[in-house]
């Protein structure tokens, strides 16, 4: 049994309602398969769950993870999303829906959030149309945004946003956090930059410099909605010293496994890399086996990343490696949601010891 900390899963992937200017997520999806789960693209559409739970069975029996990671393109697009939430939840310590919440409702948020180990990671800009510009085309997707983050504040017990900095939101981002301040419940935040070909032209160096500056003393007014200091500090060094060129190992291929509902199996959730193998094709032995041996495991995780996705690669899950290099300790982490259950927490301290070992 190979032990990791989080399985990602992506339904549909190809298929979202938005397009944001700075996605590469739902062209990458083809890559990994066009024949999804969704019974049709419209309105209406099914899962095929019993299909979809086969084969994270079959992963879960070869590849243990207390946490799993859901998503889209847009989840809740398909009719039966709950369905398959709920039947996740019976499965896993804890699991993390990640959504644009254009098309969830407040009996949605509620339903999940009596689950008990459900959270939301939301994709929010910022709290006006003019920081949502690269994401949000008419006021009525905001108004609907807008309710769903209402409801997520009603009832989550703690909701997470990732935030992608750009042109659009990057001088303003500090008025979204104090607009979060003081809220009904815990809020934490999680700003990414703009990755992929169109990063320059989306966030300008001019702009990036000045919220790298920002990022340096932002945590000192608004802890308590922002993921841990250390984050921040990396990620700032990353805009302004590396110049969006990194530099340090990433430990993300020893810590989660991502499987799509086409079968497709790769060893990076972020960076979308190559097919390891296929839950359809070769079955869950066969997947497994090439698990953390696969020669894209070597690549990954070099001191100085080779991997072109990966150059140029910073988000939320350097939180974990920044836990794994002992620069965030583990009552910082367990504040996010991905990590506060006790199960996700016993997992982080093995893979450090592994990592350290390993070293």
């Amino acid at each position: 049994m190979k032990r990791y900390l989080y399985h990602d899963l992506i339904i549909a992937g190809n298929w979202c309602n938005l397009k944001c200017s700075y996605c590469t997520s739902v062209e990458d999806a083809n890559a990994f398969g066009s024949n999804t789960s969704a019974s049709h693209r419209r309105r209406g559409a099914t899962i095929a769950l019993a299909d979809v739970l086969d084969m994270v069975d079959g992963l879960r029996r070869y590849v243990d993870a207390p946490v799993i990671k859901v998503s889209g393109g847009e989840l809740f697009l398909l009719a039966n999303a709950v369905e398959l939430i709920a039947e996740l939840s019976s499965r896993y310590a804890h699991v993390q829906v990640l959504t644009n919440g254009t098309e969830v409702t407040p009996e949605i948020v509620s339903r999940l959030a009596q689950l008990g180990n459900v959270g939301f990671n939301l994709s929010l800009d910022g709290h006006t149309p003019e920081m949502n510009a690269m994401r949000w085309r008419s006021h009525h997707i905001g108004a609907r945004v807008t309710a769903a983050f209402a409801a997520m504040v009603k009832e989550c017990e703690v909701l997470e946003i990732t935030s992608v900095i750009s042109d659009a939101n990057a001088p303003a981002f500090p008025s979204f956090l104090e607009f979060l301040q003081n809220k009904e419940r815990p809020i934490i935040v999680v700003p990414i930059p703009v990755r992929g070909p169109r990063a320059d032209a989306l966030f300008s160096p001019a702009v990036r410099a000045g919220f790298a500056d920002l990022l340096r003393g932002i945590h000192r007014v608004f802890a308590d909605v922002l993921c841990p200091p250390a984050y921040h500090s990396a990620l700032a060094d990353f805009l302004d010293v590396e110049h969006g060129r990194r530099r340090q190992r990433c430990h993300l291929a020893n810590a989660a496994i991502q499987l799509f509902d086409t079968g497709a199996v790769t060893p990076c959730p972020v960076g979308w890399t190559a097919e390891i193998g296929n839950m359809k094709k070769d079955g869950p032995e066969g997947v497994a086996a090439q698990v953390g041996v696969h020669k894209m495991y070597d690549l990954l995780t070099r001191e100085r990343p080779r991997v072109p996705v990966c150059r140029n690669c910073f988000s939320q899950a350097d939180i974990v490696n920044l836990y794994i290099e002992g620069a965030i300790d583990i009552a910082e982490i367990a504040r996010m949601p991905l990590f506060r259950a006790p199960a996700a927490q016993a997992r982080l301290v093995e893979l450090k010891a592994a990592a350290r070992h390993a070293a």
